[in-house]
Order: C-alpha cells, then structure tokens, then sequence
C-alpha cells in the first residue's frame, strides 16, 4: 500500500515531485513538508544524514506527504530500523539483480515472508498486523549500474517491489559516460527507455533523481512517475545567488 500523498498524484497521470534532504536535516525536512511536495526524501547515501538521523525525522513525520529514505546500503539492519520509524519508502542503492532486489523487499517484511525483525517505535503504525506493517513500506531500487541496466527485466519482475529509481549519474558513469552531461543531454534516453518499459511491464513505477525542474519535466514527459528535485544545498544556494544578484543590481 503506497502513501496516499504518492497515489493520489499517480491516480491523474501525473508524476509526483519530491524535495530531497541531504545537509539540512530537521529544518529543510519540515520546510519541505510545508510546500507542498508530494513526498520528501532524506538521502543516507550522499549526505551528512544516517540511518539514526532519518529514523528520528521520519518517527515525527505523522501527518503530511510520504517520507522516503535512501538508505546507504543493502542492508536489513538499517532497512528494519527505518520502516520500524514509520518511513513509508525505501530506495536501495546499487542494485544488480534480482537477488539483491529481493533481498531489499525481504528487509521490509516479516517471517515467513522476509527477515524483518519486530520493534515498531512510532505510535500510529499498525502495530497489531505485520502485514500491514509490512505493506505500507514501498520498496525502489536502484538502477545505476552495468549488471543492474542488464537485469532491469529481471529485477523488476521481483514480487513486491513498487519500482525502480534511476540514478542518473552514476549509470551514466558506468556506461563510460559524463555525469555531468546525465541530466541536461540525451545520453540516457535509450537505457531509462529500457527500464521504463520494465516498469511498465510489471506495473510498477519508473523514479528519478533529477538536477533541478527543467531536466525534471524533460524526464516526466518521458515517463517517470517518482521525481526528486535535487537537494536542499544546492537549492539553497541557487536562491541566496539569485537574491544577491538582485540586492546588488
């Protein structure tokens, strides 16, 4: 069961946008969640933030749009330990076939059916039903290598799995191209076309990181349905450098 603040977006054929948190911690989370954005991501991977930091933002996140954290790795651990905070998605990094995909799906549910140990700390989850619990945890992985973009058919057909994310740079890097040149050029367009019509094979939702608005609508016209704009640093700094231009003319 995906966060109504998601579905409700995808149920009109549009695309849901999201802010992503990497430096800001607890006050670019809540300014983000005050904007209107349709989910907040908070990146465990490239940030300041870990899984300890994103699981105490994530326990105070009760009412607004869906909070989805990109975890540092593969791991069950720290999977466990966020979706016991009430995180209503996950997105796996470096992901490169099936295996590892369901491995990702298996941390979020219990036995028999996964390996997700018991100890939710958030009051309003469903503590009483593990199936519950366990559903309302939407699973992404991420394509951004070799051996990833030559199982996409494979990976996504794994039960369970709500979508892939791409990461644009670093398949662009894998595939001996600039990372630099991922988001403002075509470079991709064949591979994302690739794992679209993987996604869409299996009904499952195509997602991408993107490096402002404009590559953002670039990429939704081409059918992704999960977009995260940037991060919170670099949109910082783009406001404070247009201000002070202004200030200063």
């Amino acid at each position: 069961m995906t966060h109504s603040s998601l579905t409700s977006v995808w149920s009109t054929g549009n695309a849901a946008v999201g802010g992503w948190v990497t430096g800001g911690g607890e006050f670019s989370f809540d300014l983000y969640r005050r904007s209107g954005y349709d989910y907040v991501g908070l990146d465990c991977q490239h940030a300041a933030l870990d899984e300890g930091d994103a699981a105490a933002l994530t326990r105070r996140a009760i009412d607004g749009p869906a909070t989805i954290v990109r975890v540092s790795k593969n791991d069950a651990t720290l999977i466990g330990r966020l979706c016991d905070s009430g995180a209503d998605g996950i997105i796996v990094p470096m992901v490169n076939n099936a295996a590892e995909a369901a491995a990702a799906v298996a941390a979020t549910w219990f036995p028999p059916h996964g390996v997700r140990s018991y100890g939710p700390f958030r009051h309003d989850l469903p503590s009483g039903d593990i199936v519950a619990m366990a559903e309302r945890v939407s699973v992404f992985v991420m394509i951004e290598t070799v051996d990833g973009l030559a199982n996409v058919e494979e990976i996504c057909a794994v039960p369970g799995l709500a979508g892939v994310y791409v990461g644009p740079a670093d398949l662009s890097i894998a595939l001996g191209l600039s990372p630099s040149d991922a988001y403002s050029t075509d470079q991709l367009v064949e591979s994302v076309e690739r794992i679209r019509v993987a996604c869409a094979a299996n009904s499952i939702v195509l997602g991408m990181h993107q490096r402002d608005a404009a590559s953002a609508v670039q990429w939704i016209a081409r059918g992704a349905r999960l977009v995260s704009l940037g991060g919170d640093g670099a949109m910082f700094l783009t406001a404070a450098k247009a201000s002070l231009a202004q200030a200063k003319s």
